[in-house]
């Protein structure tokens, strides 16, 4: 845990798994208000669908510009939460077409920096010069953040039930916007490291 960034991408991937799980339960109870069971499930399963892709797309975003992952999942993050401000003024008018692809890119938004963090985030966090050498860091790092994220994302979920009957469902989705927004925030100091100069070096020196 004192391995610099783990605590941080810990909590982060809790915030991102907690949008990730609001989206994935409650999506057809949503979209239920507007269309026929049948139809909504189709419509929230391509949210699904779009998660399958995300992991491969940002993989290999984020090797193009020199394994900076933490930015390129601060821009996916960021894309996401203009998405979810998108979703939630306009999806009840939205077409059912308009919709799938949404909901698609949005999975994808979703899915990729989800499963980077749990994976090649964590083989970079356990290289740490600290643990370097020890076969088991890899293993502890990657079970702390996916067990810090399911403990996160498991009290969150809790809210949106009283959450939707006290203030209604504009207030789940700005409650999601600002744990992605959080969630961003967490790796600011490492976003930070990767786009400044003497960061641009320490990579370079990681890539070699």
């Amino acid at each position: 845990i004192r391995i610099p960034m783990v605590a941080q991408y810990a909590f982060a991937f809790g915030f991102f798994k907690l949008t990730n799980y609001v989206l994935f339960f409650w999506l057809p109870y949503f979209l239920g208000k507007n269309f026929d069971p049948v139809t909504a499930n189709l419509i929230a399963a391509c949210y699904s669908v779009g998660m399958m892709p995300g992991g491969i797309i940002v993989g290999i975003v984020s090797d193009i510009f020199g394994g900076r992952r933490a930015s390129v999942i601060g821009v996916f993050m960021s894309c996401l939460i203009v998405f979810l401000y998108i979703f939630s003024t306009s999806s009840e008018t939205l077409s059912p077409i308009a919709l799938l692809v949404m909901l698609c890119i949005m999975g994808i938004l979703v899915g990729g920096p989800n499963n980077i963090i749990t994976s090649a985030v964590a083989a970079d966090l356990a290289s740490h010069p600290s643990v370097r050498g020890s076969n088991k860091s890899l293993g502890t790092v990657t079970g702390l953040i996916n067990g810090t994220g399911s403990i996160t994302a498991s009290i969150g979920l809790l809210a949106v039930g009283p959450l939707q009957e006290a203030y209604g469902w504009g207030s789940v989705w700005v409650f999601l916007m600002g744990c992605t927004a959080t969630g961003t925030l967490l790796m600011a100091p490492k976003i930070v490291e990767e786009l400044s100069p003497s960061g641009d070096a320490d990579q370079e020196s990681t890539n070699v």
